[in-house]
């Protein structure tokens, strides 16, 4: 959690309808020039920005994120230059944020974050839990790689610690945004996994539903179960 921290008092943020998790890679189209300027300033800023979620982040309108709301430090790891100034942008979240204030809204966000991890947890269970969503998860991301969905890209190396897994399964999830940002925001490694396990459940149901589907077409000519 220490890498770059000097930066977090003046960190630029991005007010996005999407939400980033801690090991996701984000991939961006910078095309606004208030976000053209913001990456500049984060380029020479230690190569970092804030993604905080909000739903209704659109274009040209200032959407700033409350005092106390959750975001994820972004690490830029590439920027290819596009006509116009405009660009593309690959970054892979870092570490989680709350907001402590803003310092400025114009021309883009900065704001004074707070880095934060989970609380420390005495459950004799959690070792037993983690094992269990394990192998759930690679069951999900494997169906997830039979049907060439978004989660495919994940590794199946998995990370060997409960709250960088739970995090980084919770980015993968197809389950609404609204949903993910409470899963960002818990400070429990046991409930996010608890709460993961359902919804790791509920997607490979559908996943394993639909590899069924496409079995039974590839033998007879449709897609209908009989």
């Amino acid at each position: 959690m220490s890498e770059g921290t000097e930066h977090l008092e003046k960190l630029p943020i991005f007010p996005l309808a999407t939400v980033l998790f801690p090991g996701a890679v984000l991939p961006l189209h910078i095309f606004e020039d208030r976000y053209k300027q913001m990456m500049r300033f984060a380029t020479e800023n230690g190569n970092m920005f804030g993604l905080s979620y909000r739903n209704d982040a659109s274009v040209a309108r200032e959407t700033p994120p409350d005092p106390g709301s959750v975001g994820c430090v972004a690490k830029i790891h590439a920027v290819m230059p596009l006509e116009e100034g405009r660009m593309n942008v690959i970054s892979i979240g870092t570490v989680r944020y709350r907001v402590v204030g803003v310092n400025q809204v114009t021309p883009f966000v900065i704001a004074r974050v707070k880095p934060f991890a989970d609380d420390l947890e005495a459950d004799e269970d959690l070792p037993e839990t983690f094992a269990s969503v394990l192998d759930k998860c690679k069951e999900f991301l494997a169906a997830a790689q039979a049907l060439d969905e978004p989660a495919a890209t994940f590794d199946l190396a998995l990370p060997e610690d409960p709250e960088a897994l739970s995090l980084l399964i919770s980015s993968a999830l197809p389950i609404d945004n609204d949903v993910k940002q409470s899963l960002l925001e818990m400070t429990s490694t046991r409930l996010r996994l608890t709460r993961l396990r359902q919804h790791v459940i509920g997607a490979l149901a559908d996943y394993s539903h639909r590899i069924e589907i496409q079995a039974r077409a590839k033998q007879n000519g449709h897609g209908r179960l009989q």
